[in-house]
């Protein structure tokens, strides 16, 4: 059983048994996504902007927990104060591991909208109990995700340097995950067009529009059917 909760924009926690992998805890507009007290094993930013680290450090500080990022994410939140010991550089498709959980980073971009150009983005391919997640940060490309088995992908879908609404939908329809998770939208049209199309085109696929603090279930009933429950 996996359980993901998302807290808004691009921040999700993983959680199988005592394991709880934290995804980008961004800072967006002066505000934090996820609060500073939340308790993670491994916290992880796909990139080094504000709106993926956000307070990263303090929650790793905090909780004792790894920080997984790419070089430029590892030094900012190491000026943050989070120790070398608790610091893992990710290279691309190196796999980082701990009991339960497989990690795999895939190098994507970002459009850099601050200073323009491109900025490296991971996209990550998270094995965690007996279930396959694809993330994909605050990418504007998708890489090998369409030749990835997944089970679930989680995948923006506001423009604004990222995957507008239509390449959002054809990854889906590429991949066939069995549940589409839209993320990062600007406005509220966005998930419900991933929705509508994935719905329309998806073959297979089930787009689940998740509201922060709510949590999907995953689960595998009688060995071999997937089911999922979004409270």
């Amino acid at each position: 059983m996996l359980k993901i909760v998302y807290f808004g924009k691009t921040s999700f926690a993983l959680e199988h048994k005592e394991t709880t992998v934290l995804l980008n805890p961004g800072i967006w507009n002066g505000e934090l996504v996820v609060p500073n007290d939340f308790s993670a094993r491994v916290v992880i930013a796909t990139n080094q902007s504000d709106d993926a680290v956000g307070n990263a450090a303090t929650i790793a500080v905090e909780s004792k927990a790894w920080f997984l990022g790419n070089q430029g994410a590892a030094d900012k939140v190491s000026g943050q104060g989070v120790k070398p010991w608790l610091l893992h550089v990710l290279k691309p498709e190196v796999p980082y591991e701990i009991p339960d959980v497989r990690i795999t980073p895939y190098a994507l971009t970002r459009i850099d909208e601050a200073e323009g150009g491109h900025i490296e983005n991971f996209g990550l391919y998270i094995e965690m109990g007996d279930m396959k997640v694809g993330y994909l940060g605050d990418s504007i490309i998708r890489g090998s995700f369409e030749h990835l088995d997944m089970d679930v992908l989680i995948v923006p879908v506001g423009g604004d340097g990222v995957f507008p609404v239509k390449d959002a939908v054809s990854l889906c329809i590429d991949a066939k995950p069995r549940v589409g998770i839209p993320m990062r939208w600007a406005s509220e049209d966005d998930p419900k067009k991933f929705t509508k199309y994935v719905q329309q085109f998806g073959q297979g696929t089930a787009p689940v529009v998740m509201e922060p603090n709510q949590v999907l279930t995953l689960y595998w009933a009688a060995g071999n059917e997937f089911r999922y429950e979004l409270d």
